[in-house]
């Protein structure tokens, strides 16, 4: 990337940063809570998706299945620990987040390869892994973010769902999602395009639920192991 190109980016990145901030200023006028997670979070973001960028090539070099096994468990870890820190009890909440988003990845993944709704390289199964793990971490927050305000984990695991099924609900009426919308742009025949998207999407309606429940299931085994010591 030469000085002009460099430029630009930043410019681009600036401009959309800019929003942001607006945002987050206005959060902080309403007293919402929300201006200073907002700013370290885009910060943040900034830092690991530069990151990312660098060492991208390397990761796709990966051929070894373990190896991607491993990568994509690192995905969950991850973003387990996030989706902990909004349960009264974080140790246990990291287990059982963890567990539910492993669980949901072994479920989608490998049923997607091996059908051959997905390619098995580490090109798709890499990027394909961490929108699993994210999603699913999102839904799981919401999820024990409830369940500490309502104490019933049925309210929890419905308000889960609601931004992925909303979203599945208005797929090609309101919403274009960034996958259909790239294939359409780079060439793609737009059913092809609709395709792709319709098998992430499916996926990652199942993942989420899967890692909800899971981790739903593993934190009432922890706490009735907990409360029967």
């Amino acid at each position: 990337m030469d000085g002009s190109q460099l430029a630009d980016t930043v410019m681009r990145l600036m401009a959309a940063w800019l929003l942001l901030a607006g945002a987050s200023l206005w959060a902080w006028r309403a007293h919402v809570g929300l201006s200073r997670r907002m700013l370290i979070a885009s910060l943040r973001g900034l830092a690991q998706l530069l990151a990312l960028a660098f060492v991208l090539h390397w990761v796709f070099d990966i051929r070894a299945h373990w190896a991607q096994a491993l990568l994509v468990a690192g995905f969950c870890v991850l973003a387990a620990r996030t989706s902990a820190g909004h349960h009264a009890r974080p140790g246990p909440a990291w287990l059982a987040a963890s567990l539910g988003l492993l669980a949901a990845c072994s479920l989608t993944l490998p049923w997607l390869a091996v059908t051959g709704a997905i390619h098995a390289d580490t090109r798709t199964l890499i990027p394909l892994g961490s929108m699993v793990a994210a999603n699913g971490m999102n839904a799981v927050s919401i999820m024990f973010e409830r369940i500490a305000s309502s104490d019933r984990a049925e309210d929890g695991l419905r308000l889960a769902m609601i931004p992925t099924v909303d979203t599945l609900r208005v797929v090609g009426l309101v919403h274009m999602p960034g996958i259909f919308v790239g294939m359409t742009l780079a060439g793609s025949p737009p059913l092809a395009a609709a395709s792709a998207q319709l098998v992430v999407l499916y996926m990652v309606v199942t993942s989420s639920f899967t890692a909800c429940m899971v981790s739903l299931a593993v934190m009432k085994r922890l706490e009735q192991r907990a409360a029967c010591a």
